[in-house]
């Protein structure tokens, strides 16, 4: 039977292993496609239910970009960013589920 303190040490050994791999992946500049380089502030960010989403500058070749992650995980830390305008990221991630679904029109 899990107790409290097994749930806080699963947590706390969760978040530091996640930390330690953002810091790591900063060190050696990647995921700066979806994140942002150093100097790249969002346009936009708010927290709608658990997700936490982040709308960058657009992608310098025009390019859509959205970055889904999170899960059932011992913290909340389920985001979305994406880069271009929303309602056309929107239009690709329906696409985008369509073809995972297997419903797409080829």
């Amino acid at each position: 039977m899990e107790t409290h303190d097994d749930f806080d040490a699963k947590r706390s050994a969760f978040m530091k292993h996640l930390q330690a791999r953002a810091e790591q992946m900063k060190e050696k500049g990647m995921s700066q496609i979806a994140s942002g380089a150093k100097e790249e502030r969002p346009l936009s960010e708010w927290k709608s239910g658990r997700f936490g989403v982040r709308h960058m500058p657009d992608d310098s070749q025009g390019i859509l970009r959205i970055s889904i992650g999170g899960g059932n995980t011992p913290l909340p830390v389920d985001y979305i960013t994406f880069r271009g305008e929303k309602n056309e990221c929107i239009h690709l991630l329906r696409q985008a589920l369509a073809v995972l679904e297997g419903y797409a029109d080829d």
